[in-house]
C-alpha cells in the first residue's frame, strides 16, 4: 500500500492520475456516525443522528491524525478516534457508533 507521501518515482505525466487515485484511496477516512437512542424501558422508541464524522485512525488505536466531526446543528470538534467520541458523548446520552 502507498504511503501518504511519494518515497519512489519519477512518473510519467500519464501514470500520476493512477498513482494518486491510489495513494487518495489508501489514505482515505473512514466515515461513523453517532446515533441517539432513546428508550422506554427496554424497548428503543426513536432514533436519530448526533454527529458525522471522520475517522483518519487507520485501525483502533492506530496511529492516525484522529476523527473530526459536525452535528446537524452546525458544532464540530474533534477526537482521538470515533470510539472516542463515542465514550466521550457517551456521558451526555445513549449513544451507539455506526461505521457507514
Amino acid at each position: 500500500m502507498l504511503e501518504s507521501r511519494f518515497s519512489v518515482g519519477p512518473w510519467g505525466e500519464d501514470e500520476l492520475p493512477a498513482v494518486l487515485a491510489d495513494l487518495a484511496g489508501a489514505c482515505q477516512p473512514k466515515k461513523f456516525a453517532l446515533c441517539e437512542v432513546e428508550r422506554e424501558g427496554d424497548k428503543i422508541t426513536d432514533a436519530q443522528v448526533y454527529l458525522w464524522g471522520l475517522d483518519f485512525c487507520r485501525a483502533p488505536d492506530g496511529d492516525g491524525p484522529g476523527a473530526v466531526f459536525v452535528s446537524p446543528h452546525g458544532w464540530t470538534g474533534n477526537s482521538d478516534s470515533a470510539e472516542g467520541a463515542l465514550e466521550c458523548f457517551s456521558q451526555i446520552c445513549d449513544l451507539r457508533l455506526v461505521w457507514l
